[in-house]
C-alpha cells in the first residue's frame, strides 16, 4: 500500500507539472492571416490624402525691410568695406580662423570655398596648402568668441566638422 501511494504521488507530481512546449504553445498558425502583395497594394492605394491637405498663405508686406536672400545672417551685425578691392593689409597678428575642411583635392577645396562665399557673403575665405592637404579657413578673428559664433553658423548651414584654429590673421586698413 505504501508503495502504491508513493508511486501515485510521484507520478502525479512529475506528470502533472511537466507539460511539453507543444501542448503549452501549440501550433499558432491559425492566428496568422496571410495577406498577398496585391491586397497590400490595394489597401495602400485606397487612402486619398488630398482632402486633408492644408494650404498656407503667408502675407507679404512690401513696406518691411527685406533681407537679401544670400544674407542668411541678417540678425548679426555686418561690417563690410565700401569696396572689397581697396582693402590693404596693414599687419598680421596671432588670431583665430574657422577651418571648414581639409582635403587633398584642390578642386574640392575651391568648390567649398565658393559655396561658403555664396551662402554667407563672407569675404575673408582662404585656401592654404599644408602638405599634403588643402585647408579652407574662414575669417580673421581677434576674439575666439566671434570665431566660435561663425563656426556655429557654418555648422547650421551644413558645413559639419568646422573648428576654430589658431592662425596668423590679417589686419586691413
Amino acid at each position: 500500500m505504501r508503495f502504491l501511494t508513493i508511486f501515485f504521488t510521484f507520478s502525479i507530481l512529475f506528470l502533472g507539472c511537466s507539460a511539453s512546449t507543444d501542448t503549452r504553445y501549440g501550433n499558432r498558425q491559425q492566428d496568422k492571416v496571410e495577406v498577398s502583395s496585391e491586397q497590400k497594394v490595394a489597401v495602400e492605394d485606397e487612402f486619398d490624402l488630398t482632402p486633408y491637405r492644408t494650404k498656407f498663405e503667408i502675407p507679404f508686406d512690401s513696406s518691411e525691410n527685406t533681407v537679401n536672400e544670400l544674407d542668411v545672417w541678417y540678425d548679426y551685425e555686418k561690417i563690410e568695406p565700401a569696396n572689397e578691392f581697396q582693402k590693404t593689409i596693414v599687419d598680421s597678428i596671432p588670431g583665430f580662423r574657422v577651418q571648414v575642411v581639409s582635403t587633398d583635392n584642390l578642386e574640392e577645396a575651391n568648390g567649398i570655398r565658393s559655396e561658403v562665399y555664396f551662402k554667407t557673403n563672407e569675404k575673408a575665405i582662404y585656401i592654404f596648402f599644408e602638405p599634403p592637404f588643402y585647408v579652407v579657413r574662414v575669417g580673421d578673428f581677434k576674439n575666439i568668441n566671434d570665431a566660435k559664433a561663425t563656426s556655429f553658423k557654418l555648422n547650421q548651414l551644413g558645413f559639419s566638422g568646422t573648428k576654430v584654429v589658431n592662425d596668423i590673421i590679417n589686419i586691413y586698413k
